[in-house]
């Protein structure tokens, strides 16, 4: 047989042989032809992990790192329980640094953003030669230091990045590095401007100078202009006004008369006087330092009277701008029948609750308004990855609109709300931190296994799990006897947040000791190492002032300052103005917003909060198990 087969394989061979002769004798040649380039299509997560079944550790570990790092956009949970597998510890450094920058990717898109630190702050990631996975690194602590305002060490991040023109290929990176840019301190600007010899990079840096807060619009449109021509081809040059020279029109209308429409009798006296007070000391200080002419001011008192009618005359006097006025009813009134010509800064915000009133272009609306400080606790809260909260609030309407604002931005970014608990001037307040906490329930349950087994059991009461966070919306006295009866009931280390309310505006650190680790967002106003010129003689010219109504006359004071600057921060998308009430801006829809400085007490008195770290229990986990 073998025989046969191996005759059968030597003629084979002849007849080819002789076939491949006869081909080569043929005068014509055929022309050679490329062969077409094969496309290997990138693994897909389930081949790595196929592979990866088949292969030996390290190898086997790299390509599930691989695969994980494809499914974290798409199949996060899955991408985690593949990286759970893994034991970092007895990871090569190379796969330690691949695995912590998935881990990190997760912690983002999770909101644990304390853990993109955890991960990112090791050795393996920090002496990695890999340039794409520094360049990842570097990315992610610069987006989570901007979420916390932490914008040195932000600029600090993007500034290691390998090419930061790279930037450009993405949009989202590239807002990011914008946002940093426009709030890092302004000598860091131009010390890095002045080392960087990146010429991408000095164009990105002269632009954020030009955006710095105090420019006046005319200053700033001009310093615009010299940018686009300097920088023609820049990436940055989307940040840019389409129409400059329709600003530079605007930016020379300046009011000549302004009137002030705000209640100086009545139930709302004393807040209307103090917004004027403030608001005249901004205009005297300014009228003494500036050469600039400064408008005629008239107060006119809206007590009792139709503030339309009011605005109608103060027009017809030759009026421009309007500023006020204070309740929300004549807000109302006043949007809806805005005099034409005349400018209006009103001095509170109306709820977007499908009103049928529509944006007009010359209102703004401006005001220290109960419901955004209770939105910018729930997003603070959920930025420093807490889920489940548990709200102590007062029995009141001002509760109520503390309570209902924080909980509808809570639930909408996906936190869950464990109990709400109310108080009222005659509540025993350590009892309602036991009921909420349910260390109650705990002393029943003891009770009952003592009387089932006939004996005393050693026993210590415990509080609820399910929860890793507590907001409290309160006054000074308020807060100063729920802190110390949260830590009573054993909940001395869970995160205590409350709205600026609870801060009294006085540093009086032996009664603020109570406060101790109490999380609240201040206005500039209220922070002790910020005390300006203007502030400080205020402060000497009213008592008053110095106590909570503070707030109302550095809101007059900021209202001076808006006032010139309002088509400035509503045209030019990244202006801000620092003022006595927060970092102010004007969002799309001419609201006036504040970005509050975030403090925490120790030892009774505000210090800043730095960035938390979470405690890792899940306490959605704990609920599920419940």
């Amino acid at each position: 047989m073998s025989q046969n087969l191996s005759k059968r394989t030597l003629i084979t061979t002849l007849l080819i042989s002789a076939v491949l002769a006869g081909c080569s004798s043929q005068p014509s040649k055929i022309a050679e032809q490329p062969l077409p380039a094969i496309e290997f299509a990138p693994e897909g997560a389930d081949q790595l992990l196929e592979r990866a079944k088949r292969s030996q550790f390290p190898e086997s570990a790299r390509l599930k790192i691989q695969a994980s790092d494809q499914l974290v956009d798409s199949q996060m949970v899955r991408a985690q329980t593949i990286l759970d597998s893994l034991n970092y510890e007895e990871l090569p450094d190379t796969l330690k640094a691949e695995m912590a920058v998935t881990r990190a990717r997760i912690a983002e898109l999770t909101g644990q953003n304390w853990e993109i630190f955890f991960w990112l702050d090791r050795a393996s990631v920090i002496n990695s030669s890999n340039t794409r996975l520094l360049d990842k690194s570097h990315t992610l602590k610069a987006q989570a230091y901007n979420r916390y305002r932490e914008y040195v060490a932000a600029l600090d991040e993007w500034s290691m990045l390998s090419n930061i023109s790279e930037l450009d290929q993405h949009p989202k990176n590239r807002d990011a590095f914008w946002e940093t840019l426009l709030n890092a301190p302004e000598e860091r600007l131009i010390t890095l401007g002045n080392q960087t010899s990146n010429e991408a990079m000095k164009g990105w840096l002269e632009l954020a100078l030009v955006y710095r807060p105090g420019k006046s619009l005319d200053q700033q449109l001009s310093d615009l202009s010299n940018w686009r021509t300097r920088w023609q081809n820049h990436p940055a040059i989307t940040y840019l006004p389409k129409d400059i020279s329709a600003l530079q029109v605007v930016s020379t209308q300046k009011p000549d008369k302004i009137t002030l429409l705000l209640p100086v009798s009545g139930p709302l006296a004393s807040a209307g006087r103090a917004i004027r007070d403030g608001f005249l000391a901004a205009y005297y200080e300014n009228l003494s330092d500036s050469e600039e002419s400064t408008p005629e001011v008239t107060i006119v008192d809206t007590h009792g009277k139709n503030v339309v009618e009011l605005a109608n005359e103060a027009k017809t006097k030759g009026t421009e701008l309007i500023i006020g006025p204070l309740d929300k009813i004549n807000v109302s009134l006043l949007k809806e029948n805005t005099p034409e010509g005349v400018t209006v800064l009103a001095l509170n915000t109306l709820e977007d609750n499908g009103s049928h009133i529509t944006q007009k272009d010359s209102f703004f609306e401006y005001g220290l308004s109960t419901e955004d400080e209770a939105r910018t606790v729930a997003r603070r809260g959920i930025l420093d990855g807490h889920r489940r909260v548990l709200i102590l609030r007062p029995e009141s309407s001002w509760g109520d609109r503390a309570t209902n604002s924080f909980v509808a931005e809570w639930t909408n970014l996906g936190g869950e709300v464990a109990g709400i608990s109310e108080f009222n001037n005659t509540t025993e307040f350590s009892q309602l931190a036991g009921q909420a906490l349910q260390v109650d329930e705990s002393q029943k349950r003891a009770k009952e296994l003592n009387r089932i087994l006939r004996k005393k059991l050693g026993f210590e009461p415990r509080r609820r799990h399910d929860v890793d966070m507590i907001y409290m919306p309160s006054n000074p006295k308020e807060a100063r006897q729920l802190k110390p009866a949260l830590s009573y009931q054993f909940a001395g280390k869970l995160p205590v947040y409350a709205t600026s309310s609870a801060y009294s505006g006085r540093v009086t650190p032996s009664r603020d000791q109570d406060l101790d680790s109490l999380r609240v967002p201040v206005m500039a106003w209220y922070l002790p190492d910020q005390k300006g010129s203007l502030e400080s003689n205020i402060r000497a010219t009213w008592s008053s002032s110095r106590g909570q109504y503070g707030s109302l006359y550095a809101m007059g004071a900021d209202a001076f300052k808006l006032y010139p600057r309002l088509q400035q921060l509503a045209s030019l998308p990244g202006s801000r103005l620092e003022g006595l009430t927060g970092l102010l801006s004007i969002n799309s829809t001419h609201h006036v917003e504040r970005e509050l400085s975030w403090q925490v007490f120790r030892n009774g008195r505000l210090r800043p909060l730095p960035i938390p770290v979470q405690e890792k229990a899940d306490v959605l986990a704990v609920k599920a198990s419940q």
